[in-house]
């Protein structure tokens, strides 16, 4: 699940650019077991694979 949650968040920066501030609360409606801290971790591995030279998803 965590590869799922990791590609929803990279899904929602890179694609729908949306602000990673908004990506930490969406994912609470795709996710809504996921407390703050877990979802602020999951976006910010996303920005990592985003932004990385050739990390695009």
């Amino acid at each position: 699940m965590e590869s799922q949650i990791v590609h929803k968040a990279a899904f929602l920066l890179h694609e729908c650019h949306e602000p990673e501030q908004v990506v930490v609360e969406r994912l609470k409606d795709y996710f809504p077991d996921l407390s703050l801290t877990e979802r602020e971790r999951y976006v910010s591995e996303a920005w990592d694979q985003v932004h990385t030279k050739g990390g695009a998803v």
